[in-house]
């Protein structure tokens, strides 16, 4: 893994607060963030949430019924509390998601696993459906984790009840720490997968001329998209006013001590607050779906987060053009291997 780089600016968006954005690295004030002191630089008026909106709703107002009827969906789960207790939540969303998302994100909890072996996460997988076979083939059994190919991956979620946003979390609820959510997230992201370039138009075509990336987009066609999803946040209570400054203030942590930018989050859905990643392009801020290295990441108070989450995630998905398992490899290997132990005969035909 590559050295520490500093976090992705950080921007926090609440009812009549200006913006604030944490500093690059190399700037005085990120420097002043790794000795320890605020690393907020300055207060700046907050730019502008992309073009003017249209006078009518689009769609005629679809876009707003989904996330309302996502809401609602999700306001059944906050009522039931057994759901705070074993994987009843993980399903229970996995069943929301399975009525949104289009036919060919399949949609299942267990672990990500790349062609070394190594296997990550435990919570929600969105994959290719369409292409992919899980590697457990359960059929969509829900309750009984999958094996997912890291190349079938188009998202990963990690889900918590209650995500724990405070200075000091207590010692009984470690388990649901943004922190450790973070840490799970890299720990995806981190896994191997052969990158697609940009110039990939499908499975191995490729326009002739190079494509250039558009500025807070990935470098490569299949990037990781990982989320935090919460029905509930903790925060610290002189920050019960701005929740969204407190889950700030824990990602900023995060990217101090060594978490790399594309390793972050792509979104936090927790309670009352989304992080997105944005631009900022010609004084006016430009969302982005994925969490790269010229990004800001934008905290808003006051969201039916975990609605706009979804909206989130499925633009995620429309973007991403995912690589192919390595089919022609593994069947080599297998053949190798009978040929070893049990011999092969051949036939040319001219």
């Amino acid at each position: 893994m590559a050295g520490p780089k500093a976090a992705a600016g950080v921007t926090v968006a609440g009812k009549g607060t200006n913006a604030k954005r944490l500093a690059r690295g190399g700037s005085a004030a990120a420097e002043r963030g790794r000795r320890g002191a605020p690393a907020v630089d300055r207060e700046e008026p907050p730019a502008g949430r992309g073009a003017a909106p249209p006078r009518r709703a689009f769609y005629g107002g679809w876009s707003e019924e989904i996330v309302e009827h996502l809401e609602d969906e999700f306001r059944k789960l906050r009522a039931l509390a057994t759901l705070e207790l074993g994987p009843e939540l993980e399903i229970a969303i996995c069943h929301a998601l399975r009525k949104f998302l289009p036919e060919r994100a399949g949609v299942c909890r267990g672990w990500v696993v790349d062609t070394t072996g190594d296997r990550q996460g435990e919570d929600i997988i969105i994959y290719d459906a369409a292409r992919f076979p899980t590697l457990r083939g359960l059929g969509g059994d829900l309750a009984i984790r999958e094996r997912v190919p890291a190349e079938a991956v188009l998202a990963y979620i990690e889900v918590k009840h209650t995500l724990y946003a405070q200075a000091k979390v207590p010692a009984k609820s470690q388990g649901q720490s943004l922190v450790k959510a973070c840490r799970q997230v890299a720990a995806v992201k981190g896994l191997h997968r052969a990158p697609v370039p940009l110039a990939t138009i499908a499975p191995r075509i490729e326009l002739e001329n190079a494509v250039e990336r558009s500025r807070g987009f990935p470098a490569i066609r299949n990037p990781w998209y990982a989320a935090i999803w919460a029905l509930n946040l903790r925060v610290d209570k002189d920050l019960a006013g701005n929740p969204a400054e407190a889950v700030k203030r824990r990602i900023a942590a995060v990217g101090r001590a060594g978490t790399r930018a594309e390793h972050l989050p792509d979104v936090i859905a927790a309670g009352p607050v989304l992080m997105t990643p944005a631009i900022v392009a010609s004084g006016v801020l430009e969302s982005r779906p994925f969490t790269t290295p010229d990004t800001e990441l934008i905290f808003t108070n006051g969201m039916k987060a975990l609605g706009a989450a979804v909206e989130h995630l499925t633009w995620a998905i429309d973007d991403i053009l995912l690589g192919e398992i390595p089919w022609r490899r593994m069947l080599e290997h297998q053949l190798r291997r009978a040929d070893e132990e049990a011999g092969s005969v051949r036939l040319r035909i001219t």
